[in-house]
């Protein structure tokens, strides 16, 4: 499985008719954009084993990387958390959530988001640079 196959659950969601329906398209996407970028560090050697909260390891290295791209990643990675702990934890009414817009925001930013990385992943010399960029 992939961390992106959690899209297809936020797409089958955000078509409910509820407030939990939206919420959990706004989890899951987050998810879908999360675990590609853990997935993609462990790929490039950074690893995670003493972290205490991987999601703001992750969210971190990408956000003090030297890489605009990878900055962009990590403002995604930010703001979508935020979100995602709102629809998590947060029963009770938010506005947010008294439709399916964020949702729908929610499954495009993330389509974007892992388009943004993948084109990084596949392009050999950006991805030595995106590497590269990441502080020890």
């Amino acid at each position: 499985m992939q961390g992106r196959d959690f899209l297809e659950v936020a797409r089958e969601l955000v078509g409910g008719a509820t407030e939990a329906h939206w919420r959990a398209t706004v989890i899951h996407a987050y998810y879908a954009l999360f675990l590609e970028c853990r997935e993609t560090l462990v790929r490039w050697g950074i690893t995670f084993l003493q972290q205490p909260n991987v999601h703001s390891a992750v969210r971190l290295r990408f956000l003090y990387a030297a890489d605009p791209d990878l900055k962009r990643l990590g403002r995604d990675l930010d703001r979508w958390c935020g979100r995602r702990n709102h629809a998590n934890y947060n029963l009770g009414v938010l506005r947010q959530f008294a439709s399916n817009r964020l949702a729908q925001d929610a499954i495009q930013e993330a389509i974007a988001a892992l388009a943004l990385l993948d084109a990084i992943e596949t392009a050999p010399a950006r991805r030595a640079a995106a590497i590269a960029a990441f502080p020890p």
